[in-house]
């Protein structure tokens, strides 16, 4: 096996080689500060060292913080000026941008892939190879689940947790410990830092967002579309931004918080042995979303549609609206091959329409959702094959910002936006905007989500497949089509 040691180790200095081991104590014992100062000071002291580089990175990236990670990043592309092949600082710059948000950071992004193939053609055996090839094992062989995201497993263990201890210090306590007995399990590893970093001042309070993920989207929207409500005489006003201030913040919160956690979990695991079997996980599969959680989704799309248009549907206008098309609204039984889902019982309890679930659960006129495919097989998978949701009512001088709430949506999922366009939206006139998206186990590209608004309707179709500009295109003004019918102007 490649060793990651260069000749750099060789020639440092007695005196080098001890202030390297006492920032590696400081890290290890979570002195971030003290490990940042020893290792400036050092590298003035005694000159380059890629190590020296490499730990004064990670005490960077171990602060959590996006003004870290940017000095981070700068730490390691000064140790890689002066140290191009070494191996622990390109394993060390690869983490960072691996774990780099593509929205935020896209440039940091896109580097991983061409510093994990450096690695790679470098020392293919070697540990930090096999730790990039493989950077986030949370799952075993004995309990795959290749189609749930990083932070579904992640949240999943969390609540397992939290269930089992009486409180949030005792849980965090336990988990640690765990990951002491398991030092070559990453997802232990992952689930002892996400609760060691809730424990942190003002922190327990995004703990609800993960105790009821789905049910909090839903809390979340609802408040935000109260705000829009008090102010509904206004077009757009400052409680629209305050709403979704409200909604986002939280979650943007949280997807940081997890995110930290991973990269110091990478730093804690110890490489599984060469040759030695990977050992059982201590944790239980977590599960797929179920029905009952696409039902709730689906209310909190609806939701966050007329969150949106609160303030034009109920501004002041006159008695009879004129000039402004009024449509019938019908689902058609079948879309792109799939049947309509309405016709199968959805939740024990629930009627079997659940488009009609949605509308009358949230008693607003005009507002139409239905879902398409197969029902019985939705647990296994990532979602329906496709949903259309929207409104009708009068939309006239509605702005083009308004066609970017799916996005807005996704850039706060554990989904990527790989690309957007608009289209033309065709003989009915309007306005169309298409985005594609995968989550982190899909290849880039592979959902679509095209949201059209006109003068008398807005909606969104979400395709579970992936499409070139035109198709996805085609495909939204063929459901806009076969759902609203008449568009008479009185």
């Amino acid at each position: 096996m490649a060793q990651s040691a260069g000749p750099e180790a060789e020639q440092r200095s007695p005196e080098a080689a001890a202030a390297l081991q006492a920032v590696r104590e400081a890290l290890a014992a979570k002195r971030c500060g003290e490990a940042r100062e020893r290792a400036t000071t050092a590298l003035e002291e005694y000159g380059p060292d890629p190590e020296l580089y490499a730990v004064l990175g990670r005490a960077h990236v171990a602060e959590d913080e996006d003004d870290h990670d940017d000095e981070a990043e700068r730490v390691y592309r000064r140790g890689l000026d002066a140290f191009p092949d070494n191996l622990v600082l390109l394993a060390a710059y690869a983490e960072l941008c691996r774990a780099a948000d593509g929205l935020e950071r896209p440039g940091r992004a896109a580097r991983a892939a061409q510093l994990m193939a450096r690695v790679e053609e470098l020392a293919p055996g070697s540990q930090e190879a096999q730790r990039l090839r493989d950077p986030v094992p949370l799952w075993t062989a004995q309990s795959p689940a290749p189609q749930l995201s990083l932070s579904h497993t992640q949240r999943h263990d969390v609540r397992q947790a939290l269930a089992a201890a009486p409180g949030l210090a005792e849980a965090a306590r336990l988990a640690d410990e765990e990951a002491g007995q398991h030092p070559y399990s990453l997802r232990v590893a992952i689930r002892a830092e996400t609760l060691a970093a809730f424990t942190r001042p003002g922190r327990p309070l995004l703990l609800w967002l993960i105790r009821a993920p789905y049910l909090s989207v839903l809390a979340v929207l609802a408040v935000g579309a109260l705000t829009l409500v008090l102010d509904a005489s206004a077009r757009w006003s400052v409680w629209a931004g305050a709403g979704a201030v409200l909604a986002l913040v939280p979650y943007r919160l949280l997807t940081v918080l997890e995110s930290g956690a991973r990269i110091r979990a990478m730093d804690r695991v110890l490489p599984l042995p060469a040759a030695a079997p990977e050992p059982a996980s201590p944790l239980s599969s977590p599960p797929p979303p179920g029905l009952r959680d696409f039902a709730v989704l689906g209310a909190a799309l609806t939701l966050a549609v007329f969150a949106l248009v609160s303030p034009m549907a109920l501004k002041s206008v006159p008695a009879e609206p004129k000039d402004y098309p009024r449509y019938t609204v019908t689902p058609p039984q079948e879309f792109r091959g799939e049947p309509l889902a309405s016709a199968v019982p959805v939740v024990d309890g629930v009627g079997s329409d659940l488009a009609s679930l949605w509308t009358e659960t949230l008693d607003v006129e005009g507002a139409f959702a239905y879902l398409y495919g197969d029902l019985s097989v939705l647990g296994n998978r990532s979602g329906p094959d496709a949903l259309i949701l929207g409104a009708t009512g009068d939309f006239r001088g509605t702005p083009d910002a308004f066609l970017k709430g799916y996005e807005l949506g996704l850039s706060e999922s554990d989904s990527t936006i790989n690309e957007i366009w608009q289209p033309d939206a065709g003989p009915g006139g309007g306005r169309l905007r298409c985005v594609s998206f995968a989550d982190d186990m899909e290849a880039p590209g592979a959902r679509v989500a095209c949201s059209w608004v006109d003068d008398g309707s807005y909606g969104t179709v979400v395709m579970n497949e992936r499409l070139d500009h035109d198709a996805a295109a085609k495909a939204a003004r063929t459901a806009r089509d076969a759902v609203l019918h008449g568009g008479v102007r009185v």
